[in-house]
């Protein structure tokens, strides 16, 4: 059976709660969970689409952001030789080709934006979301997406589609965020975020290698790929539900500042593995 780990002080908040693999109780070898988990799970396991619809939604919303999401971008984007517009407004860049995408990608800045990294090695350079309402970074080619990713709109999606894909840091200061990081060896380095919500999924094998730090409010962390989720996992919002069920995964822990940790699960296997 699977606990929720005891760091909820009387108030409902810890001033501080570091825990460690060995330290948990964790489903029986027979890998049965609880309702903490499916809960953790539920609140974190959002469709790999669900930003791309959410963002598509938000290009969609309010007349006045759709006319001048419209109206501008054909100046901001195509003209600009930076992509194409969709007819939302959408500037949408898409590295084809393999090795494409060599140089820094910029979205324009107040309009939403799309890159989609299709080409086996593409999108070597920093993509820089920065400016852009909001944002979704697909890494769909084989090893694409090498460096940093950056957004701060108000939707922030980052995919990592293929084995390998992106191996820079991902930092996101929008109030959503949402990286997915399904396939083998994606997401090697240090995972940020801030906002309101970050969900990051770690469901490759030997996925989010690096450090996954959140300030969110509300953060939804699973680490179910095999080897997943290497460096610690922290949280410093009111909610903070990890779900450690790959075999093995948060060797280093996951610390909670001023939140509750919930569905972390470890068999005894895995604990042994991990020590």
């Amino acid at each position: 059976m699977l606990f929720s780990i005891p760091f909820l002080a009387a108030s409902g908040l810890v001033a501080a709660a570091c825990g460690f693999p060995d330290m948990t109780f964790g489903a029986g070898e027979d890998g049965a969970t609880s309702e903490a988990t499916t809960d953790a799970d539920g609140a974190a396991s959002v469709d790999g689409d669900a930003a791309v619809d959410a963002m598509s939604s938000d290009a969609d919303a309010g007349d006045a952001f759709v006319i001048n999401a419209v109206l501008a971008c054909p100046s901001l984007c195509a003209d600009a030789g930076v992509g194409t517009c969709e007819p939302n407004g959408t500037c949408a860049i898409a590295c084809v080709a393999a090795g494409t995408c060599t140089d820094p990608v910029v979205c324009p800045a107040g309009i939403p934006c799309s890159v989609t990294c299709t080409g086996a090695g593409s999108c070597t350079g920093t993509i820089d979301c920065n400016a852009a309402s909001v944002c979704k970074s697909d890494c769909v080619g084989a090893g694409a997406c090498t460096q940093r990713i950056t957004c701060k709109g108000s939707k922030c999606g980052v995919n990592c589609n293929a084995a390998g894909t992106c191996t820079g840091p991902i930092v996101c200061n929008s109030p959503s965020c949402d990286v997915r990081c399904k396939q083998p060896d994606s997401c090697v380095q240090a995972i940020t975020c801030t906002g309101a919500t970050c969900a990051v999924d770690c469901s490759g094998a030997r996925a989010c290698a690096g450090d996954v730090t959140s300030k969110a409010a509300d953060t939804n962390v699973n680490c179910t790929g095999m080897t997943s989720c290497k460096g610690r996992v922290s949280c410093s919002g009111t909610s903070c539900n990890a779900n450690c069920s790959g075999v093995p995964s948060c060797i280093k822990g996951v610390c909670a500042t001023r939140a509750r940790v919930r569905g972390w699960r470890l068999s005894a296997s895995e604990r042994r593995r991990a020590t």
